[in-house]
């Protein structure tokens, strides 16, 4: 009540009493900014898309844009000043779905090996081969001159053998494989095999097999394991502290801070790495916010949905930088090429579509009918789009939940991998639901077109006009591991969603080309709704948080084919510096501040 009170007083002030004299009071009492930014281009992102000179900062939230003369008029003797010299300000990005606990294991394996010696055998390594038969004889090498019980994990390329591998090497195959050895074999997406003793680690530790792991009639693991699963073990049963986690989550996230990116969402898999985030929340060092979709449940239990009737609701609740948004299910299905489509392909392509879901959708069943608002959840391909709406209109029925009561919870459906139709988009019209999309799902275009046609390639991959033309609400995503790895950060995403070019300059949809103006709003004001909170995020408005960045050119006039060129120069999440490019500091005689990640290490 007292935040709430707060700001509205500060609200009231700036719009009820001209701006040049909100820093001076009649009786005295004098309000300066703590810190102003001027003579730039101020890209406010507003309702009306307004574009100012300068803005103040003043306890953690906007306090005023304007003008040059109006914003200065705000500091005082104390008041931090930085001339922008022409650069443009921009709302901090808001990245719907990635996965940075995810990342961070192998983006900063040093530092986690260091805090625990003994992961060092569980980091991944590649393995290139020419076939199957090789990938099998190169594998039995490795276990081989590997102790008994010490853990293998491989990602096996190319794509095609890893496909092919997938297909023939099921639990009895990988036992036979490494009958002592824990293995892990990752193939496409997020598609992988493992081993019994493998599954034995989530029995010891849990007493049972989670129900997100695939398993037969008996309850016996039937060797696929996804991608949520694998976090599990990763975060949840092999590190041993959530310190630990809390030490290389920071500087995963400073290292986004760098991109432009001040909130982020994903579904968070266990409850130790629920705690590595609380662990740095609670001591004030989380460098950017994290909106999190609950999936706890999911990944400890053999009866999650009885675990969801039970949860409560729990949208929007937490603190100001770790709040939780709904209820995930992780993935209910795989990504490309082991998806779900309604679409009639060559018999090879089709029967390498993955629409079994059962455990997903039978938990999401229950989220539902108990009230949870579902997000941050895996869905690539128009057949899994069909049953995601079919579950959310027939559960909700039959709980008695009227359709503006649906409508009022904002489900989500993520990616756009192969999908919408424009008939699901009417549905999703109607439902209210926010689509999270992925422009760099282009890169798929070309397989896309392959198996199913050059048209559906063109006109049901990442369709963003055609949500917006049809009245939809479409947000941008990441969910990429390696692009703050590479030049272009999150710019690169937005090329993607303008341009429509793949990597190797193919153009794909055209038609479903957005401008830069629609693209920034689908990173921040439009991508506030979808994390619960477009009060505070999404804009550089009075009375919103102070969460923006500055870049080194105006983006608005960068050519399309440049946007990856853009550079971040400075990063604030509650108005505190959380990044600095290292040459700008010293250029404007500030403080380095955060980290970045050196270009392919």
């Amino acid at each position: 009540m007292r935040f709430r009170m707060r700001s509205l007083l500060l609200c009231s002030l700036f719009y009820l009493v001209p701006v040049q004299l909100s820093a001076q009071t009649g009786k005295g009492m004098v309000i300066f900014a703590d810190a102003v930014y001027h003579n730039g281009k101020v890209l406010t992102v507003d309702e009306r898309f307004s574009i100012a000179q300068a803005l103040a900062v003043r306890e953690g939230k906007i306090m005023a844009v304007g003008s040059n003369a109006e914003i200065l008029n705000l500091a005082g003797p104390k008041t931090r000043r930085l001339d922008l010299k022409g650069k443009t300000v921009l709302p901090g990005f808001i990245d719907t779905h990635s996965h940075l606990f995810d990342y961070a294991p192998a983006n900063w394996a040093n530092d986690l090996e260091k805090l625990e010696p003994e992961l060092a055998q569980y980091r991944q390594t590649e393995l290139r081969v020419k076939s199957v038969d090789e990938a099998i004889a190169q594998l039995k090498a490795l276990v081989a001159k590997s102790p008994p019980g010490k853990m293998i994990h491989v990602q096996l390329q190319p794509s095609s053998v890893a496909e092919e591998f997938g297909n023939k090497m099921m639990l009895k195959e990988m036992d036979e494989l490494a009958p002592k050895n824990p293995i892990v074999v990752q193939l496409r997406g997020t598609d992988r095999r493992a081993n019994s003793p493998i599954f034995k680690m989530f029995t010891d530790y849990f007493g049972e097999l989670p129900e997100d792991i695939p398993s037969d009639a008996q309850g016996k693991a039937k060797g696929p394991i996804g991608s949520g699963a694998m976090r599990t073990l990763i975060g949840e049963i092999l590190v041993q502290k959530p310190s630990t986690l809390a030490a290389i989550y920071k500087k995963e996230l400073q290292a986004w801070s760098a991109l432009g990116v001040t909130t982020w969402s994903s579904s968070l898999p266990t409850a130790k790495v629920f705690n590595g985030f609380v662990f740095l929340d609670h001591a004030g060092d989380l460098p950017i916010r994290f909106a999190y979709s609950h999936r706890m449940g999911a990944a400890g239990f053999a009866q999650a949905g009885e675990f969801y009737k039970r949860l409560g609701d729990i949208r929007g609740h937490g603190t100001d930088y770790l709040w939780t948004i709904g209820v995930s299910l992780s993935a209910l299905d795989s990504s490309y090429p082991r998806h779900c489509t309604t679409v009639n392909a060559r018999e090879s392509v089709k029967s390498r579509e993955v629409c079994e879901a059962d455990a997903q959708y039978k938990i999401m069943r229950a989220a539902v009918q108990a009230g949870q608002r579902i997000s941050g959840t895996h869905v690539y391909g128009d057949g899994a789009v069909d049953r995601y709406l079919d579950l959310i209109e027939k559960a909700s029925a039959e709980a008695g939940i009227t359709p503006d009561e649906i409508r009022a919870k904002k489900h989500n459906i993520d990616h756009c991998g192969m999908s919408p139709r424009t008939d699901q988009i009417e549905r999703g019209k109607k439902l209210n639901i926010i689509w999270s999309c992925a422009p760099r799902y282009l890169e798929d275009a070309a397989d896309i077109s392959r198996d199913y046609g050059e048209k559906y390639a063109h006109e049901m991959n990442v369709p963003l006009q055609s949500i917006l033309r049809a009245g939809g609400k479409v947000v941008m995503e990441m969910d990429d591991r390696r692009v703050h790895r590479k030049e272009g950060g999150a710019f690169a995403h937005i090329k993607y969603a303008v341009t429509r070019k793949d990597s190797e300059g193919r153009t794909w949809g055209a038609k479903q080309a957005v401008d830069k103006t629609t693209a920034l709003k689908m990173f921040t004001r439009w991508a506030a709704e979808y994390v619960l909170r477009e009060n505070v995020l999404g804009s550089l408005e009075p009375g919103k948080w102070a969460d923006f960045f500055i870049i080194d050119r105006d983006y608005l006039n960068t050519p399309d084919e440049e946007l990856s060129k853009i550079n971040v120069m400075m990063t604030a999440v509650a108005g505190k510096t959380v990044y600095t490019d290292p040459q700008f500091a010293k250029t404007e005689g500030l403080q380095v501040v955060g980290i970045t990640m050196t270009p392919g290490k």
